[in-house]
């Protein structure tokens, strides 16, 4: 019976360890700054549809789609 008691202390322990680690990598996490900025959005001329400017091609003053399947011509 003390052998079955001290395996479970054990797997308690383990489990209390990795849950605390993981606490601190989410922690660490949120504090960290952004990555990245998040792409300035721009308006499809011939669509309308707003996409990120770096999946946009410029045309004269304005965007449009880089793939050119606009959805109204």
């Amino acid at each position: 019976m003390a052998k079955v008691i001290a395996w479970l202390v054990l797997i308690f322990i383990v489990l209390l360890a990795l849950r605390l680690i993981n606490a601190r990598k989410s922690r660490t996490r949120q504090h960290r700054a952004p990555e990245a900025a998040a792409a300035p959005m721009v308006r499809c001329e011939r669509c309308g549809v707003f996409l990120p400017r770096t999946d946009a091609l410029a045309v004269g003053k304005g965007y449009t789609c880089a793939d050119g399947q606009c959805t109204k011509h």
